[in-house]
């Protein structure tokens, strides 16, 4: 009985460890300039996926440097302006004032536990938020 107790233990120190082993790496991805954290990007292996965040920060850059060019109205780009859309083939991306932001992918779906629809409310919340913040840290007095 002893024998079958240590070998389940040591069988499941085997699955624990592989599992802890097996976990993602992530980068906090903030809305630039507010603290404001949209999403961690996860990733695995060891090459941090700097390119895709800057895209990501590119993205978000234009609809603030739209902002900013056009006034600086704080009427002008609010958390209304958040979108998610999802188009025929299934895919769900995030939009602000109708310029894209991130594709909610499959895999940051399945690591939080959750459809692509249900993360993209998450993060939609997040950017609105941060959003929102820009704006009010921005905004011409």
């Amino acid at each position: 009985m002893r024998k079958i107790n240590f070998l389940l233990v040591v069988v499941l120190l085997m699955v624990f460890s592989t599992t802890v082993l097996a976990q993602s790496k992530s980068i906090p991805v903030d809305i630039p300039g507010t603290g404001v954290h949209f999403f961690m990007y996860r990733y695995e292996g060891t090459t941090p996926p700097y390119d895709q965040i800057s895209k990501i920060w590119a993205n978000l850059s234009s609809v603030f440097s739209a902002w900013v060019e056009a006034g600086q109205d704080p009427s002008a780009l609010s958390a209304k302006d958040v979108q998610i859309k999802t188009d025929a083939s299934g895919a769900v991306s995030l939009y602000v004032k109708d310029t894209f932001i991130v594709e909610v992918d499959e895999y940051h779906a399945s690591l939080n536990k959750a459809t692509k629809a249900q993360l993209a409310e998450k993060w939609a919340a997040n950017l609105k938020r941060g959003v929102e913040a820009f704006v009010a840290i921005n905004e011409l007095l």
